[in-house]
């Protein structure tokens, strides 16, 4: 990809789906520019990631592409797993040793990394995180979709899926969950249960609602009384969603899923996964099954095979949170830091439900397959 084009697929991915308040950061240089520090030898960024998917790959594109543009050498390492800070560790510990001004990572642990980004911070180098935030006063930025928006999404979506052949949501009965073991589960799983609980409620009119002589004595009306019904079937729906145990591979996932579903899909009507590695878990157990038209199944990420179950309907639907995005905007953000420039403390880089009705259009295209723009 040459540069024109990187600038290009930047502009559009942004004007489509990163918040305005990133055009009005304050810069000595225009935020699309090019180019790097001049009269000097090329300076480090350190790119430390989770684990080998495809979402990583993504990201590692995002920021080679801005090291390219701003002239500095990216030094990018990926751990072994959503659980291995100890490559992390190694990781940082190598860019201070090989001179790195800045380190742009997506940590494993949010307390475990504080020593090695302390000793970095010493050293006067830039501390930027993606995707997921530890819990360290010296992080200068974090660049991110929300995992409980995101949640969010994938329960709208889940919703507006199962009205589309019943809309009284009557046959709704059973949502399964198989997270992932990085703390971005619990915000996606949460933001799901919030709002896929409150949505279907909506939908499931509370029957034969009544007041007693006491109720009416006290003035409450039958819309009150009704709202309190609603209230009640929303919390004993939250009850009835079922989780599986915290996955960190594909065949944990898949072996999670097997429990839940039993031989003939016990029930459950939709079934969430909130990484790569669970939703391909999810889908294998579905597809075994032979399930694919029973149950709705909703992911997160964008990896080939995920995009497959899409195409052959296991896979009703997935959010995308713009890896390329968070990966550019890191280096860039660290650019501005070395450079003394002000950069936000959050920024939000969106998400996107990916089905197969929109999968081919240009934007989703956009961020599906960044390198091939």
């Amino acid at each position: 990809m040459n540069k024109n084009k990187r600038k290009g697929l930047f502009r559009a991915l942004a004007a489509c789906s990163i918040s305005v308040a990133l055009l009005a950061v304050s810069s000595c240089s225009s935020p699309f520019g090019g180019g790097g520090p001049k009269g000097r030898p090329r300076q480090k960024i350190a790119v430390i990631t989770k684990q080998q998917l495809s979402f990583w790959d993504d990201v590692k594109k995002g920021a080679e592409d801005a090291g390219d543009e701003l002239g500095y050498d990216i030094m990018y390492t990926v751990a072994q797993g959503d659980n291995d800070y100890a490559t992390q560790i190694d990781a940082i510990r190598e860019a201070m040793n090989k001179g790195a001004k800045a380190i742009v990572i997506a940590p494993n642990s949010a307390t475990d990394l504080n020593s090695i980004f302390k000793e970095a911070e010493d050293k006067q180098i830039k501390i930027v995180n993606i995707n997921s935030k530890a819990e360290y006063d010296g992080v200068a930025s974090l660049v991110c979709a929300s995992d409980a928006d995101s949640g969010a999404v994938a329960a709208r979506n889940a919703i507006k899926i199962l009205k589309a052949s019943d809309p009284t949501l009557s046959n709704l009965n059973k949502v399964g969950i198989i997270g992932h073991t990085a703390s971005t589960a619990e915000e996606r799983i949460n933001g799901f249960i919030g709002v896929f609980s409150s949505q279907a409620v909506k939908f499931m009119e509370p029957e034969n609602v009544t007041l007693t002589e006491e109720e009416e004595a006290s003035g409450m009306t039958i819309e009150e009384k009704t709202e309190q019904e609603k209230a009640a079937m929303t919390e004993r729906f939250k009850k009835g969603i079922q989780q599986g145990s915290r996955c960190a591979t594909r065949d944990d996932a898949k072996q999670e899923a097997l429990k839940l579903l039993g031989k003939d899909g016990n029930g459950i009507s939709v079934m969430y996964a909130t990484n790569t590695n669970t939703t391909l878990g999810v889908c294998d157990a579905v597809s075994d099954l032979g399930l694919g038209e029973k149950i709705i199944v909703i992911g997160f990420n964008s990896d080939e095979e995920e995009l497959n179950y899409i195409r052959n309907g296991v896979l009703d639907g997935t959010v995308i949170q713009n890896p390329y995005v968070m990966g550019y905007l890191g280096v860039r953000y660290a650019h501005k830091l070395i450079n003394g420039s002000d950069v936000p403390v959050k920024l939000d880089t969106g998400s996107t439900f990916v089905t197969q009705s929109n999968m081919t259009n240009d934007f989703v295209q956009l961020m599906l397959y960044p390198d091939r723009q």
